[in-house]
């Protein structure tokens, strides 16, 4: 630090040296204000003073501080720093992605100049409110209030395919107006820029299918999906990373069976492989087909048919014998064999082979050659459809079958 010139008696010189050693002195004691403070000069000399709080408030301190409190009518004007609301955009269509609100107090914003002055008691606390759309964004400019109570708020949640949704509804506090003995006295929550941005899940159910998204649970804030679960025909299996839908059913009955069971090592699999379910198909005698499947389409470019149509050879006759006994024959199959004494339609009609020799005349013993068999006026073949089990009513009758012995 420069020092003052030596002192001077009546009639000593004042050298340069000396008046410069002055100035110097002086330069270097000149009062400077810091951040925060201005300078007052007066005829007693200088003071340094904190500007008004609605002015120009430290910037040191931290946002939503209080800068200023004033005692007015039994109560207190109070004056806080200027912060901010940061809101992080959830959707990447919007812009900016990071957008600032700065909170109102009544329709001036807390940083206008001068700043805005907020009317408190002892015992009040000063909140910002934020409020926001189902979806979490914020839809109105933040306020600040103060109040005597808890304010609760509550959340905002997305609607889902129940069609519930709600806009959220948020306080932030920021400090409270304690008395201290007749004096007023800060108890800090918020000293910082406040962060808001959309946290919850939200998603839809697309397409016509099930819907598998069902609801959120706003009081647990649980979202609800509906199972995968298979019926009638279709089984579900729970792998490490996939639900899978496979066929399944069951051939039932006497007769061949038309699904094809998927297996492995010859026993049923439980989970079939990936790819269609098989059916074994209907097919007719690969010669001579008496029996036809058929499903064609009507004309070129047309569906096919609904149904599979099982038919004969399409011959339709009847015949009828000397001794009344009449044959009935649809689309190739024998359809009945009845005759006056057949009357339940059971029927053994024995064929006896007879030899006959160059003159005509028989000779040897008949032999049985075959048994043609009739139930119920149907006819079932060469072999006893019931051995030992006569249905009621049978009739048998014998045919004769002259064979040339020549």
């Amino acid at each position: 630090m420069n020092r003052l010139p030596a002192r001077k008696k009546r009639g000593d010189p004042v050298l340069a040296e000396d008046w410069n050693a002055l100035l110097d002195a002086i330069a270097s004691r000149t009062p400077r204000p810091g951040t925060g403070l201005e300078l007052i000069a007066s005829s007693g000399g200088f003071a340094y003073s904190r500007p008004g709080p609605g002015l120009s408030p430290n910037p040191a301190l931290p946002p939503f501080a209080v800068i200023g409190i004033e005692k007015k009518d039994g109560g207190y004007l109070v004056t806080v720093k200027d912060g901010w609301v940061i809101e992080r955009k959830p959707k990447s269509g919007d812009t900016p992605a990071v957008k600032f609100h700065m909170p109102k107090v009544g329709e001036e914003t807390l940083d206008t100049i001068p700043r805005p002055q907020i009317t408190m008691a002892f015992g009040d606390t000063l909140w910002c409110k934020i409020v926001t759309d189902e979806m979490g964004e914020i839809s109105e400019e933040p306020e600040i209030l103060a109040a005597a109570g808890d304010q609760d708020g509550n959340h905002y949640y997305p609607v889902d395919p129940e069609g519930s949704g709600s806009d959220g509804e948020y306080f932030v506090k920021l400090f409270k107006l304690e008395n201290d003995g007749g004096t007023p006295k800060v108890k800090v929550y918020q000293q910082s820029d406040i962060e808001h941005w959309a946290q919850l899940w939200t998603g839809e159910n697309t397409g016509a299918g099930g819907k598998v998204f069902k609801d959120h649970k706003e009081d647990a804030n649980i979202y609800r999906f509906r199972t995968v679960r298979g019926d009638y025909g279709i089984s579900e299996n729970q792998t490490a990373d996939e639900v899978e839908l496979d066929f399944w059913a069951t051939n039932v009955g006497a007769g061949k069976p038309v699904w094809v069971v998927p297996e492995a090592g010859g026993e049923p699999v439980p989970n079939p492989p990936d790819g269609p379910a098989a059916f074994r198909s209907i097919a007719e005698r690969a010669t001579q087909p008496e029996i036809r499947v058929k499903c064609e389409r009507p004309n070129p470019g047309d569906p096919l048919p609904q149904e599979i149509r099982i038919e004969g050879n399409g011959y339709d006759a009847g015949v009828v014998s000397a001794r009344k006994i009449t044959m009935t024959v649809r689309d190739g199959l024998v359809k009945s064999l009845l005759s006056e004494e057949v009357t339940t339609g059971n029927l053994n009609l024995e064929i006896l082979n007879f030899s006959y020799n160059n003159d005509g005349a028989l000779y040897g013993e008949p032999y049985l050659s075959g048994i043609l068999y009739w139930r119920d006026g149907l006819f079932v073949g060469v072999t006893d459809p019931t051995p030992g089990n006569e249905p009621p009513g049978l009739l048998v009758r014998q045919v004769a079958w002259l064979v040339s012995a020549a």
